[in-house]
């Protein structure tokens, strides 16, 4: 059977008056069984003493109950200010740990950009040495062609002026011999190949000449026939010649011939 308390036990005596029967002809008086009520109220006075010193006993350790909540609330209250604080200075020093790192990257940013920085001037430094070096160097070539290329320039037209100039000569040469020859062989005397005073060679174009006293046009196409008497020079040789014969009259032609054509062997 389930223990009751007192409030349970008042509780119940309440609901058993309530349920009673008035008297007949009265409005505030009941019929209550004795023995019912009875057994209630001992056992209710059965339960009194237990509850009275338990009230008691509370009573008595009110104060202690008190000071033990208050402790312990001061603890509870306490422990929530320290852990508060204690997230308040999470959050600053966490504030503090973000604003020192921000700080950090930005300065390592900063100190990265300027290597690269760094690196590229020192980059563009190299490259515009290397280039003006280069420059410098292919300068120094083009000069030293150029010097060359003037020089062989110059030495190709000495070379032609001189071989012009050699070709002219002998070219003079060979014709006051077939001159001689033609004289020696009682041949008329042709119109010389080219007539030109030896002055030196300029290095001008001597393809083409204009026709001279003598009727005579120096260019590719083939020389005029003479109008007039052979030119001076020619014409002195045949005159010496001429005298020659005329002063020597035993002159044996054939004997000299064979003299010559001996010396030319012995030679």
């Amino acid at each position: 059977m389930e223990k009751k308390g007192v409030e349970e036990m008042i509780n119940e005596i309440s609901v058993f008056i309530g349920n009673c029967k008035y008297q007949p002809l009265s409005s505030n008086k009941i019929v209550v069984p004795k023995d019912e009520i009875e057994k209630m109220l001992s056992e209710l006075k059965l339960k009194l003493p237990n509850e009275i010193e338990r009230c008691k006993k509370i009573m008595r350790n009110k104060e202690a109950i008190l000071a033990s909540a208050r402790t312990r609330s001061d603890a509870i209250i306490s422990e929530s200010v320290n852990e508060a604080n204690r997230l308040v200075d999470t959050n600053h020093i966490t504030e503090l740990a973000n604003i020192r790192a921000n700080e950090i990257l930005e300065q390592a940013r900063k100190e990265a950009q300027q290597i690269v920085d760094d690196a590229n001037a020192e980059a563009a430094e190299v490259r515009l040495s290397a280039m003006e070096y280069t420059k410098s160097r292919l300068s120094d070539m083009k000069n030293f062609f150029a010097r060359t290329l003037e020089i062989d320039k110059e030495n190709y037209h000495n070379l032609i002026d001189n071989l012009e100039n050699a070709v002219y000569t002998l070219d003079s040469n060979i014709n006051d011999m077939d001159a001689s020859i033609n004289l020696l062989n009682g041949n008329p005397i042709p119109a010389p190949a080219m007539q030109q005073q030896n002055i030196g060679y300029t290095g001008e174009d001597i393809s083409e000449f204009e026709e001279d006293e003598y009727g005579y046009n120096y260019s590719q196409q083939q020389p005029q026939k003479p109008s007039v008497a052979p030119p001076p020079i020619v014409q002195s040789i045949v005159d010496d010649e001429d005298e020659d014969y005329d002063e020597d009259e035993d002159y044996d032609d054939d004997e000299d011939y064979d003299d010559d054509d001996e010396d030319f062997l012995d030679e």
